[in-house]
C-alpha cells in the first residue's frame, strides 16, 4: 500500500489494531499473497472493532451511536477527506480500490447495531440468516480482496461455522449485557445471567451445528485450488474453540475462553500448509 493516496495511513496502527480485536483473521491475513496481505489486514481490523462494541458498552443505544459512525464514514468511501482514525481510513481504501459492496457493508453493520438491543432470532432459519451476515461478510470480503469469487454454498457454510463458535465465545458477554444471542427454543433463559442456568446443552448444539457446517464447508472445497482456502484461513480455529468451550471445567455461561497467540497462528499455519481448514 504505498500509492499516493495512502501515505498519511499509519499502517502500523492498523496492523496492532487487527491483532488486537481480530486475531484469527490478521494472523490468517499473513499467510495471504503480499499484494493482498494489507488490505486483509484492514479488513481484520475493521470487522474487529465492530465486533467488539458489543463488549464494550452497556446500553445499545451507545453502541449503534458507535455503529453509525462507523457506516456513515466507511460509506462515504473515504471521499470527505481522513477521518483521522487509521483503521477505518485503511478499510475505506480497501472498499474503493477493491470495489466492496457499500450495501453488503451497510447490511453488516445494521446487523451488528441490531444485536445490540437483545432481541433473541425468532427461530433457526432467522439465526441462520443473521450468521450469513455478521459471519459470513468477512469470509466474502476476503475471497473478493484476493480475487475469489467464494460460491454461496462456501459462504453459508463458513457462516454457520465461524457462527456458532462465535456465539459460544461471546455467550459470558451477552448475558451480562442481557443480549439474546439464540432462539428463546434454544436457550434456558436468554435474558438471565444466573450462573445457576445451565448452558451446557446449549454448547453441545453450537458444536454440534458448527462442526457439521465444517465438514460441509471441507467437501464444497473438494476440488477447488488450494488458493480457495487462504480466505477461509481463520476457521482453523474452529474445532480448538469447541474443544475447549465442551471442556467439563468450562462454564459456558461465565467463562471467557482465552487461546494462547501462538496455538491460533500455529493452527492457522497448518492449515495453510496442508490446504485443508
Amino acid at each position: 500500500m504505498s500509492n499516493s493516496g495512502t501515505r498519511a495511513i499509519d499502517y502500523d496502527a492498523v496492523r496492532l489494531a487487527a491483532r488486537a480485536s481480530a486475531p484469527d483473521r490478521y494472523y490468517a491475513a499473513l499467510f495471504a499473497p503480499v499484494e493482498a496481505r494489507d488490505d486483509l489486514i484492514a479488513l481484520a481490523a475493521f470487522t474487529g472493532e465492530i465486533e467488539r462494541i458489543s463488549r464494550q458498552v452497556s446500553e445499545a443505544a451507545l453502541g449503534e451511536i458507535r455503529v453509525a459512525w462507523w457506516r456513515d464514514a466507511s460509506l462515504s468511501r473515504g471521499e470527505s477527506g481522513r477521518s483521522g482514525n487509521p483503521t477505518l481510513d485503511a478499510f475505506a481504501e480497501v472498499i474503493r480500490r477493491r470495489e466492496l459492496s457499500l450495501g453488503v457493508i451497510e447490511d453488516y453493520l445494521a446487523a451488528h447495531a441490531h444485536a445490540l438491543y437483545g432481541e433473541p432470532p425468532a427461530d433457526d432459519a432467522e439465526l441462520g440468516e443473521t450468521l450469513r451476515i455478521i459471519d459470513g461478510t468477512p469470509f466474502a470480503f476476503a475471497g473478493a480482496i484476493l480475487g475469489l469469487e467464494l460460491d454461496e454454498p462456501i459462504i453459508d457454510a463458513a457462516a454457520r461455522a465461524s457462527g456458532f463458535a462465535r456465539i459460544g465465545m461471546e455467550l459470558p458477554y451477552a448475558l451480562m449485557r442481557g443480549r439474546a444471542l439464540l432462539p428463546k427454543a434454544r436457550s434456558p433463559n436468554p435474558f438471565a445471567a444466573d450462573e445457576a442456568e445451565d448452558w451446557r446443552p446449549q454448547t453441545a448444539w453450537l458444536a454440534s451445528e458448527g462442526l457439521s457446517a465444517l465438514a460441509e464447508l471441507r467437501r464444497h472445497l473438494r476440488g477447488k485450488p488450494a488458493t480457495f482456502t487462504t480466505p477461509l484461513l481463520p476457521l482453523a480455529l474452529v474445532e480448538p474453540y469447541f474443544r475447549a468451550l465442551q471442556n467439563p471445567r468450562h462454564e459456558p455461561a461465565r467463562d471467557i475462553l482465552e487461546i494462547a497467540p501462538i496455538a491460533r497462528l500455529w493452527r492457522i499455519a497448518r492449515a495453510h500448509w496442508s490446504g485443508r481448514v
